[in-house]
């Protein structure tokens, strides 16, 4: 389904992100107790890891060895078959650095892994890491420093830092000889997908890692609001087209019992600071500007960087929430409470308290197992259309960090290089992700159709996995895999009655082309940003400044604690003061050098 990926802009291409089968099924597998809130861990937290460690070692050429520059292996790769299979014409032993899946078994004794092996002919020793993400950047990053590190990264969230600063050292090889020579599969992924070679371009013109891409399309239009239509129905109105629908639509919530329980028990307008865009102010805030808190605020308007907060637009948009908020309209602990809070509030017993929750998916806010109904009362409304005409919706797309790389330890890049772009392939994404055919999935029927409504191509058996079920078919999404939104949409099969838990996908790409689509900015600034070394210092030291100011003045705002009319100056100069302006100058400075010819 979403994958990604709250508050990292490359959520929203989900570059780790679940596909909705993976998730149906894991919900399938659990008890009820507890069920929205396990799905939504494992929907929007991109799998907590646990890793096993393994051991290295060097090819089993020993006639090879990297080229500094990239360039290819020292013997010409003359083990290695440029096209066709195997990859290697005698067997090579890569070592392979990665993290651990719960869900898998045993990587060295997986179905995917032998099948890669007998088809390539190279041999992955895996070198696994013990821990939570946090112990996989570290050992990570010891790895690199100590320079006892693999042949090869196949998962290794690699930061753009840790690609230029390791690639400029030599640790990591350029990749752009080797997949112009061995990798057709990546190299036609770079025209199709128009951001992706760029986005993994560093400033000196080197590519130094790939990333596994997952376009899901309604995560890149995530930021939706959620409206109770049963009571849309019940109080005689149409969902809200303009601001001013919206707060008449919120004041009938309110006021007009549209539960019909007697009880002044409403809550017209609710939501979280935790979950994935349940907060207040994104959905509504663009209808008076472009409004991104995942991409530091920016705007971009002929090439020339801004933000958002501190245009007269904004301005009105802190009105305009001030104003629901002091007439009783969004929820006083819309801006404190945790993702649990908001679950029980949508999950009211016996009958809905909650009109408009935004959120990327219902599951943020309602149950979601297989036999609840209560979701289906709720339907997202298209952005809305602010008082100057603003009608913009935020945009999330990206390829955050990469995951492949390959090191000048590695004597035989040319088949490591073949290795990953094998994983770029339809065939090598499929049983990397959903295991054996006829296994784990089969080819899809005359009538399945898949979340676009056309013919789908497989289907995945519902016996497969499920959380809590540890499986040894395929990798889990680990390593680079190709997702495209070709692939996704047109791929695998997808119910079409949009209610159901199968039909989910369904009910999320409908909504979106037919709400969402065509409201974000034409010019929108680059998630995916090479910054120096010394650029990247000092974002480090700005952004929590920026970041904690701009929300702590837009609380103080909206909840009446300062005036807008009276302290809006000298919230600019707050602003300017805490380095906006230096800010906006470095990623300026990077966006010239890497976007502008």
């Amino acid at each position: 389904m979403k994958g990604g990926m709250r508050g990292s802009g490359t959520a929203q291409v989900c570059p780790h992100g679940l596909d909705w089968r993976t998730q149906t099924r894991r919900v399938l597998s659990m008890g009820n107790l507890s069920t929205r809130r396990t799905w939504k861990s494992v929907a929007l937290i991109v799998f907590i890891t646990t890793f096993v460690v393994g051991c290295t070692s060097g090819s089993d050429d020993p006639n090879g060895s990297a080229s500094p520059k990239g360039g290819g292996s020292a013997d010409g790769g003359s083990n290695v078959n440029a096209t066709g299979f195997p990859i290697a014409k005698n067997k090579i032993t890569m070592s392979a650095f990665a993290p651990q899946s719960a869900n898998i078994a045993d990587l060295n004794t997986n179905w995917f892994t032998k099948y890669l092996e007998e088809k390539t002919n190279v041999h992955l020793n895996w070198q696994l890491v013990p821990g939570e993400t946090a112990a996989l950047k570290e050992k990570k990053q010891l790895l690199l420093a100590s320079g006892d590190y693999p042949d090869i990264f196949m998962s290794g969230d690699l930061t753009k830092e840790e690609q230029l600063l390791y690639g400029q050292q030599g640790v990591l090889l350029p990749l752009n000889k080797l997949i112009d020579q061995y990798a057709p599969n990546i190299k036609k992924a770079f025209k199709d997908i128009s951001y992706l070679e760029k986005a993994i371009t560093a400033p000196d013109g080197n590519i130094y890692a790939i990333p596994s891409v997952n376009e899901c399309y309604h995560c890149q239009f995530s930021a939706k609001m959620w409206v109770n239509t049963k009571w849309l129905q019940k109080l005689g109105l149409s969902a809200p087209k303009t601001t001013d629908d919206f707060y008449n639509m919120l004041k009938a919530f309110k006021e007009k019992d549209p539960n019909g329980n007697g009880k002044a028990d409403e809550i017209a307008f609710t939501g979280s600071p935790t979950g994935w865009h349940t907060d207040i102010e994104t959905f509504v805030m663009n209808a008076f500007v472009y409004f991104n808190a995942d991409n530091n605020y920016f705007v971009l308007n002929g090439g020339k960087l801004g933000t958002a907060v501190d245009q007269p637009g904004f301005k009105k948009g802190l009105q305009y929430l001030n104003k629901l908020y002091s007439e009783g309209l969004i929820d006083k602990e819309a801006f404190t409470q945790k993702s649990d809070a908001l679950s029980q509030k949508g999950n009211s017993p016996d009958t809905a308290i909650a009109g408009a929750i935004p959120a990327g998916w219902f599951g943020e806010f309602t149950d979601a197992s297989p036999t609840a109904t209560r979701h289906k009362d709720y339907d997202p409304i298209a952005p809305l259309t602010g008082p100057d005409g603003v009608s913009y919706t935020a945009h999330y797309i990206g390829i955050g960090n990469s995951v492949f790389a390959i090191t000048n330890k590695n004597k035989n890049p040319e088949a490591a290089i073949r290795l990953a772009d094998y994983l770029y392939s339809d065939e090598g994404t499929t049983l990397s992700n959903f295991g054996e055919e006829g296994r784990n999935w089969v080819k899809a029927d005359a009538n399945d159709k898949n979340t676009r409504g056309t013919a789908a191509k497989f289907k995945v058996k519902e016996t497969s996995y499920g959380v809590g079920q540890v499986q040894n078919d395929h990798w889990n999404q680990m390593g680079p895999n190709l997702r495209s939104s070709e692939y996704r949409e047109t791929a695998y099969a997808a119910s079409q009655d949009i209610y159901t838990m199968d039909g989910l996908e369904t009910r999320l790409y409908k909504a979106t082309k037919e709400l969402y689509e065509g409201h974000q900015p034409k010019e929108e600034f680059p998630t995916d940003i090479f910054l120096t070394n010394e650029q990247a210092n000092q974002v480090k030291q700005l952004k929590p400044i920026i970041t904690d100011y701009v929300k702590q003045s837009m609380l103080q705002f909206i909840m009446g604690a300062k005036s807008i009319d009276k302290d809006w100056d000298a919230y600019l100069k707050g602003l300017k003061d805490s380095g906006m302006d230096q800010f906006i100058k470095i990623y300026q400075d990077a966006y010239d050098k890497g976007y502008k010819k």
